[in-house]
């Protein structure tokens, strides 16, 4: 045999033997060591990332399906809104979203974060939300979760609904509590690497489509935050709202450029893929400028107080719709 072949034949049976064995982290500390000749922020964003794919594939469609088991109905002011919006979260991942859980939140979750060395209370943290995850997933029969992301309400017995009134609240509760706290670790070190992330890609394409494609998303998370941020405090206010509002709007006018620009048609290239995308989450995206309109109008209006919670729930909402919608595509695609 060729003493040339050796080599690469022992890496492929290598790769192989580690496959069959299930041993992931080779393959994570040399994920981590290429990301980390590029920038320490690189390796940092690859270690959070499947932080951020459980929060956004699976956490989302939890806490989306717990808020409905507790509220089947709607609040009147937005019944048409809710009923609309269930569509943004019917995706692939919610048809079998026990599936996915098993795939992104499981006792990996955390192993390039312990590799990396990097935010050691954070890991801390996701693993004892992948502990109340399992728990709760193993407290709610599957029947009782559907492709909508949703909580059946199909017919029940009265014996099954005091069965569930008594175990399913204090599980779900605890999740929750570990969603929170998650969240609250995770997404302040997520928003703080993207200004980084996108002055590198500026750094290596400039301002292309990509570019405004990242901002945009960039900008729809800290409407969110911001919005959030000021509802706890209480220093929200109608020009907060407003002024926070047309930075969003301009962030999503930015892509009409692209949008006009032709291609031969040929072949699918990245461009054309985020050409794709901007049109994909196009719907997600005018609810939720919408939501963000109507909030502002109801309050220079004067709106009663119910109606104006019932306008920043669904505020919310859309953006978690628009974040399903982004987040199916892009990982396709990117």
């Amino acid at each position: 045999m060729n003493t040339k072949l050796l080599v690469p034949i022992g890496l492929v049976f290598g790769v192989v033997i580690m496959g069959l064995t299930g041993a992931s982290r080779p393959f994570s500390q040399l994920d981590l060591w290429l990301d980390q000749r590029d920038a320490p922020v690189t390796a940092q964003a690859n270690a959070l990332s499947p932080l951020i794919a459980c929060v956004n594939r699976v956490d989302v469609q939890w806490r989306v399906a717990y808020d409905l088991y507790k509220t089947p109905q709607a609040p009147r002011q937005i019944t048409e809104q809710w009923l609309r919006s269930l569509s943004d979260f019917e995706d692939s991942d919610a048809r079998n979203v026990r599936d996915i859980q098993r795939d992104l939140c499981s006792g990996r979750l955390t192993e390039k974060l312990e590799l990396l060395a990097y935010q050691p209370e954070l890991a801390q943290t996701a693993n004892a939300y992948v502990r109340a995850l399992d728990q709760v997933a193993m407290t709610i029969p599957s029947g009782r979760f559907d492709r909508g992301a949703s909580f059946v309400t199909g017919t029940q017995n009265a014996a099954a609904l005091i069965v569930e009134n008594v175990f399913i609240p204090p599980v779900a509760d605890s999740y929750n509590n570990a969603s929170i706290a998650l969240r609250e670790s995770l997404l302040p070190l997520d928003a703080a690497q993207r200004p980084e992330q996108l002055k590198r890609l500026e750094e290596r394409v400039g301002k292309d489509i990509h570019w405004y494609l990242l901002a945009y998303m960039m900008q729809a998370r800290e409407t969110i935050d911001v919005l959030d941020a000021a509802m706890k405090n209480r220093t929200l206010t109608p020009q907060l709202l407003a002024d926070t509002t047309a930075k969003l709007q301009q962030a999503w006018d930015r892509r009409e450029p692209f949008l006009l620009a032709q291609t031969d048609g040929s072949f699918q290239t990245r461009t054309d893929a985020a050409r794709d995308l901007w049109l994909y989450i196009g719907k997600p995206s005018t609810r939720y400028l919408q939501a963000l309109n109507t909030l502002h109008k109801d309050w220079q209006e004067h709106a009663p107080p119910q109606r104006l919670s019932d306008d920043f729930y669904a505020v919310s909402r859309s953006y978690d719709g628009l974040l399903s919608y982004y987040n199916r595509r892009a990982r396709a695609e990117f």
